[in-house]
C-alpha cells in the first residue's frame, strides 16, 4: 500500500510541473501463464492469449537525456491449455480449452532514457517499479477459483516494466509506439497444500502499445 501511494503521489507531482506531458498509451497485450505443480511433467498451459490494455501517464522532469513517467491503467493477463475429457473409467472423451483472464490495474514509475537524434524524433529506453492489482479474474473451468478460495491468490503483484519507445514530436503533440516487459517479482499462486503438493503460478506479459500525447 506505501509503493501504491508513493507512486500516485509521483503522479500528482507531475501535474505541477511545468513542461510535462500527458499521454495514452493502449493497444494488445500478450500473455502466458506457467504452471508448476509438483503432480504434473510439464507446464500445461502451452498457449498464451492476446488481451489488451491502456495506460494514461505523464512525463515531467524533463532534461535532455532523460526524463520521468508515471503510469496508471488496466492491462489483461492470462493463459490458455488443452485439458482432456474423461469418463468414469479414465478413457478420454474428448478435448477443450481452459482459458484464463486476469484484468489487473497497474501503476509504475519509471525513468526513460532519450538517445538523441533529431528534435522531432527521440528512441527511447525505460525502467521502473511496478505494482498490480487484480481486479477480477474470468474462467471458463474452475481452476484459480480453487486458489482463490483458500486465500492462496496473491492480488498485489509487484515487479518493474521494462521496454522501449520512439515518439515523434509535431509541435506540441506526440505521436509514437512502445514496447513494455512486466517483469515480476512475485508469483500470482506460491505455496504448499497440506498434503505436501507445491502449487506456482505466474505470467509472461508483454505490451506493444500505440501513443498519442500532448505537451503543456
Amino acid at each position: 500500500m506505501k509503493t501504491l501511494l508513493l507512486l500516485l503521489l509521483l503522479i500528482f507531482l507531475g501535474t505541477s510541473v511545468y513542461g510535462q506531458t500527458i499521454y495514452l498509451k493502449i493497444g494488445p497485450s500478450f500473455s502466458k501463464l506457467t504452471w508448476n505443480n509438483t503432480m504434473i511433467d510439464e507446464n500445461p498451459f502451452q498457449k498464451g492469449i492476446v488481451g489488451y490494455n491502456a495506460i494514461v501517464g505523464i512525463n515531467y522532469l524533463n532534461f535532455k537525456y532523460f526524463n520521468i513517467s508515471s503510469n496508471l491503467g488496466f492491462i489483461q493477463k492470462g493463459g490458455n491449455q488443452t485439458i482432456t475429457y474423461t469418463d468414469d473409467l479414465g478413457d478420454s472423451i474428448g478435448t477443450g480449452e481452459e482459458i484464463e483472464r486476469l484484468n489487473f490495474i497497474t501503476i509504475n514509475t519509471t525513468i526513460n532514457f532519450k538517445i538523441l537524434i533529431k528534435d522531432f524524433v527521440e528512441p527511447y529506453i525505460f525502467v521502473g517499479p511496478r505494482l498490480d492489482y487484480l481486479l477480477s479474474y474470468k474462467e471458463n473451468i474452475v481452476f484459480l477459483e480453487q486458489f482463490d478460495d483458500v486465500g492462496k491468490l496473491n492480488k498485489f503483484i509487484y515487479g518493474l516494466s521494462l521496454g522501449c519507445g520512439i515518439t515523434f514530436n509535431v509541435k506540441k503533440f506526440r505521436l509514437g509506439a512502445a514496447f513494455d516487459y512486466y517483469l515480476n517479482f512475485i508469483k500470482q499462486v506460491n505455496y504448499e497444500s497440506a498434503t505436501g503438493i507445491t502449487n506456482q503460478l505466474y505470467d509472461n506479459t508483454y505490451t506493444i502499445n500505440a501513443l498519442i500525447g500532448y505537451k503543456f
